[in-house]
């Protein structure tokens, strides 16, 4: 059961709530700020905490879950209107859709950390982890799409290895997906984490043994972001997305993995109307990383709307 609670730490939280709040610390007329991916809701706290009475954000998250926990956790910000919270794909935010909900008011930040919150990865239910045995769905909206079981029950041997190869940069994609294929024609395809990830284990030539990371963690992130189409709603929020940003706002942008940084350091080097103010990624430090080691692997990088 989803906890009423969230035991999501939020990372890079100092340097993230100071590159967005800082254009409007000084500006007399209300605007929002975008947090794309609401989450726990720590960022827009601390985004709250620090703008002026007259500014607010809106909070968007496909999952309904996080968002009724935002709303409980941030009641008196939600009560007063300085909050909003949207349940939708943030990659769906053109400038059209999202103008209903903005009062009018201008966009002058943009916030997408691309990783998943604790409270998600904790529970056993979404199947996003295979350190908790829970059913193999991995969808952040459970009501969307086909889950990750779903998929492998149907999606040729090729499908299955072009993906894990692709979004899990897998060197023993085929061999994983031999063995899927291999297991769903014996009726045996797991539709677990655990015995997932032990047959993806199997699959991996001596295991994975050696490795610093488990034998199924490329695998698992291929099927997560095929699932929730993630590097698709990265490329629209480069692309339209930010289009609702203001001249002298700021995109704060947090990725966990090659395939989103490589992705978001392009859009801001080919970009005309984006300068980055980040030309190195900036990264937890020790400290950070000790008291919350998922933040060992976020990259951010933040960039100001110039036209």
């Amino acid at each position: 059961m989803d906890s009423p609670t969230t035991i999501h730490v939020p990372i890079l939280l100092a340097p993230i709530t100071e590159a967005l709040t800082l254009p409007l610390l000084e500006r007399a007329e209300p605007a929002w700020i975008l947090d794309c991916t609401f989450g726990g809701g720590g960022h827009t706290k601390a985004l709250l905490d620090r703008l002026p009475k007259h500014h607010g954000v809106v909070g968007i998250d496909q999952d309904e879950v996080a968002l009724l926990r935002g709303k409980k956790r941030l009641s008196d910000d939600f009560a007063s209107g300085r909050l909003k919270l949207l349940q939708t794909r943030f990659g769906d935010l053109d400038p059209e859709t999202l103008a209903p909900h903005l009062d009018g008011k201008p966009v002058y930040g943009i916030l997408a950390d691309l990783g998943f919150s604790s409270d998600q990865l904790e529970d056993p239910e979404r199947g996003i982890s295979f350190m908790r045995d829970g059913p193999l769905d991995m969808r952040l909206n459970r009501e969307d799409g086909l889950s990750a079981y779903e998929f492998l029950k149907s999606a040729s041997e090729k499908e299955i290895a072009d993906i894990i190869y692709e979004f899990g940069e897998e060197h023993h994609s085929r061999r994983v997906a031999r063995f899927v294929c291999e297991a769903r024609s014996k009726g045996e395809l797991p539709s677990r984490t655990a015995a997932f990830a032990a047959l993806v284990e199997r699959a991996i030539p001596g295991g994975g043994k050696g490795s610093r990371i488990h034998a199924a963690t490329r695998t698992f992130q291929a099927l997560r972001i095929h699932v929730n189409g993630e590097l698709r709603e990265l490329d629209n929020l480069l692309g339209s997305v930010i289009m609702n940003l203001e001249v002298g706002g700021r995109l704060a942008v947090i990725s966990f993995h090659s395939l989103e940084d490589r992705r978001v350091k392009q859009k801001f080097k080919s970009e005309d109307s984006l300068s980055e103010l980040t030309k190195k990624p900036i990264e937890a430090d020790e400290s950070e990383m000790a008291s919350n080691p998922r933040s060992r692997s976020a990259k951010l990088r933040i960039a100001t709307r110039l036209r």
